[in-house]
């Protein structure tokens, strides 16, 4: 992410000064299918949302491949994520329970929207979410 260099942080300073601005994070769901890499791409979009304080949406992309109802239900229902967290049965998966019980707050206001690139699918939801971030923006 460009944001975190001192070029990125002027650019979307001086886009956002200007421009309704809202970060787009994109996310390979079939790579997410995993608990631990899932949370890692969540504590990547968090830490963008709160470093910048713009909109954001967080895009599930391959939904053609694998769909991206997993992801939502992880979200929504932490017991679920635990579960799936809990097969790894070592270190990281303690620690990746612990973070996602740390993130329900963060999903809650969280804009997703699964899309795949190759078919179009999701693709009229993606612009329309895109359209409601940039009012998000402006209030």
């Amino acid at each position: 992410m460009f944001n975190w260099s001192a070029s990125g942080t002027i650019i979307t300073e001086a886009f956002s000064s200007q421009f309704p601005t809202v970060f787009i994070f994109v996310v390979d769901t079939p790579r997410c299918s995993n608990p631990a890499t899932f949370m890692s791409n969540m504590l990547y979009a968090c830490s963008i949302l709160y470093k910048t304080k713009l909109p954001l949406l967080v895009v599930f992309n391959k939904c053609d491949v694998v769909p991206h109802d997993f992801a939502l239900e992880w979200m929504k229902d932490f017991d679920k994520f635990e579960e799936a967290a809990r097969a790894g049965k070592n270190y990281m998966a303690q620690f990746t329970q612990s973070m996602g019980l740390m993130l329900q707050e963060f999903y809650e206001n969280l804009n997703t929207v699964g899309v795949s690139a190759v078919t179009g699918a999701g693709m009229e939801q993606f612009f329309n979410t895109i359209s409601q971030a940039a009012v998000e923006y402006e209030t």
